[in-house]
């Protein structure tokens, strides 16, 4: 892998990681395309940084949410105790998809035509969100409706599929407007993520996972933390005024184009 490789799949990470058009997808379509000769466990230890740079991103933009959200259970902070609980059980699902099933998905639903009918059920995803009425804040929430929230997360554990994508369409299946929306999928985000990474973290321990260079993992962390402060500011400004139908034709496009040439 080089350096420009490096900072093109750190970009593509941070961009499409919270943007509602799959960052894993984009990241197997990128490897293809590149047609790295990198062994895939060493190659799952990279993109685990490039996740690690969003999940950075993601605690610095929210961090007085998460400062009170974490101090919720000693301040008597009612509001952000609830939000925490509804957080809590949102991200059981995932986590127990991803323990159960990463291996299964990683072999048998990673080829790019696999990844490119997922773009498709996720532009589909994001146009049955935007049938519905932005009414409530996310304090309307309950305990069964995070779980629905938290199932369509573990379902976006499928590469193509979205997991901002699913996670707000889900929330707007309940008329969450959708800025309330986003940041909750984007609260949602940062327990899935450093699981995650934190799995990776003890395969590298165990030696399952090997690393690039030291240069390799600097630009490609640095490139997805920064893609990602950008994509976060962008979509929370975005959604209060435009509708997320606007991705599901872009992933719709992208998808047509890749089957026309054989992808």
């Amino acid at each position: 892998m080089t350096s420009l490789q490096a900072f093109i799949l750190g970009v593509l990470q941070g961009l499409t990681e919270l943007l509602p058009v799959s960052s894993s997808g984009h990241l197997i379509l990128a490897e293809s395309f590149f047609d790295m000769e990198i062994d895939p466990l060493s190659m799952l230890g990279f993109n685990v940084l490039l996740h690690a740079g969003t999940l950075l991103a993601l605690v610095l933009c929210y961090f007085t949410e998460w400062r009170k959200l974490l101090l919720s259970p000693f301040t008597g902070d009612a509001t952000y105790r609830r939000l925490l609980i509804l957080l809590i059980i949102a991200t059981v699902p995932g986590a127990l998809a991803g323990l159960a099933f990463e291996d299964v998905i990683a072999q048998k639903l990673s080829s790019p035509l696999a990844v490119v009918l997922a773009f498709l059920v996720t532009a589909a995803v994001l146009l049955l969100g935007e049938r519905s009425e932005q009414s409530r804040q996310a304090e309307h929430l309950t305990g069964s409706r995070a779980l629905v929230i938290g199932l369509a997360q573990a379902c976006a554990l499928v590469p193509g599929l979205s997991r901002s994508g699913c996670t707000i369409s889900a929330a707007r299946l309940f008329h969450t407007t959708r800025r309330d929306a986003l940041d909750f999928s984007f609260l949602l985000a940062v327990p899935i993520i450093a699981g995650a990474t934190g799995v990776s973290l003890w395969h590298l321990l165990a030696g399952t996972v090997a690393l690039p260079a030291a240069g390799i993992i600097v630009v490609g962390f640095v490139s997805s933390f920064v893609a990602s402060i950008l994509a976060i500011r962008f979509l929370r400004s975005f959604v209060t005024q435009h509708s997320l139908a606007w991705f599901s034709w872009y992933l719709v496009v992208i998808s047509v184009l890749l089957l026309a040439r054989g992808i």
